[in-house]
């Protein structure tokens, strides 16, 4: 194909900019272009590299670099807030995004957040005003935000099952100050994140949350691990269930023994740092068991290496027992 794709709009995503070169070609389906031109399929925000956003980057490459491509038009930085060394080692940029390009959290399945692409109805319109188009914006696919920080209403979410550029004709509901406080503090502990070293955020925070249960090495056959995570669990889904995580997951309301706290899975399988969870999973967490001083109070001990087995100084305080057996008996 020798078209050249569309320059792109303030903010726009690659996903968007790949719709309107779609709209250029000879296709009359978008998923039969993606598929026979570029083996790409873009049905969430949640797949990080796509083969097609390689040709985009070099398209643009007089202008951009691909490192700048990447952070200008996707949501890979958000998106690998807790990807570690395992996954980035000794890689150049390129080999990098072969790997994202198969890349699978596990549970992303149960994060709701992000299973559609979404778009502001007031963005939309003034979009198509001045543009003559609506797009959907790299902004508005960050995993952790919901609220449309320009214009104060709840993002809307796409047709899960066929990519086409946002309506102009979609009601905007205006967010509550509960919705824009949630978008706020979560916002607040990602940028708190973001301040600690890509290859230690993960390490330093599930060390920390070690800490608070006071279990490092989880044994089934120990009677004391046994209660105290179940405790742990306990509170875990209590606390959950009050929380403002409800609208990111589809678990529903949960109870410890159950999925996703079940021993299958469970509060210390969460916690196993050889595992990537969906980052909702662990911002998640981090909110529910930490305070950021906490995190900050870690980041005065430097770590001897980047392993992720390595402890990190006992700085927090773990969650005492007469308080687990008060919280689980209310």
């Amino acid at each position: 194909m020798i078209y050249q794709p569309p320059v792109p709009l303030p903010g726009e995503h690659a996903a968007s900019i790949m719709y309107r070169y779609f709209q250029m070609t000879r296709f009359t389906k978008f998923e039969t272009m993606m598929k026979s031109e570029y083996n790409s399929k873009l049905d969430s925000p949640r797949r990080l590299w796509q083969p097609t956003f390689s040709m985009l980057a070099e398209s643009f490459s007089s202008k951009y670099s691909l490192a700048r491509f990447i952070e200008k038009y996707t949501n890979i930085t958000d998106y690998s807030l807790f990807l570690d060394e395992s996954v980035f080692k000794d890689s150049s940029v390129e080999s990098m995004l072969n790997k994202l390009s198969g890349f699978k959290f596990h549970n992303a399945l149960n994060v709701s957040q992000d299973v559609s692409w979404r778009y502001c109805p007031m963005c939309a319109r003034e979009d198509d005003e001045k543009f003559g188009t609506t797009y959907f914006h790299v902004a508005h696919q960050c995993f952790y935000k919901r609220v449309c920080r320009k214009h104060n209403v709840l993002l809307e979410k796409s047709d899960p099952y066929h990519f086409s550029l946002p309506p102009v004709s979609s009601k905007s509901v205006v967010a509550s100050q509960y919705d824009k406080n949630t978008d706020i503090a979560l916002s607040s502990w990602v940028d708190a994140l973001k301040e600690i070293p890509q290859e230690e955020r993960k390490i330093r925070a599930l060390n920390l949350i070690h800490q608070k249960i006071c279990i490092f090495s989880y044994d089934r056959k120990n009677p004391y691990h046994v209660q105290r995570v179940q405790y742990v669990q306990n509170r875990l889904a209590k606390r959950f269930n009050r929380s403002h995580f409800m609208p990111y997951f589809s678990w529903g309301p949960l109870a410890s023994g159950l999925y996703p706290l079940n021993s299958v899975v469970g509060l210390m399988g969460f916690l196993d740092p050889a595992k990537h969870f969906h980052p909702m999973i662990y911002l998640m967490l981090i909110d529910l068991f930490l305070k950021q001083d906490e995190l900050d109070l870690s980041m005065q001990y430097s770590l001897a290496s980047s392993n992720v087995k390595e402890r990190v100084p006992q700085v927090v305080s773990p969650i005492e027992i007469t308080d687990l057996i008060n919280d689980n008996a209310a």
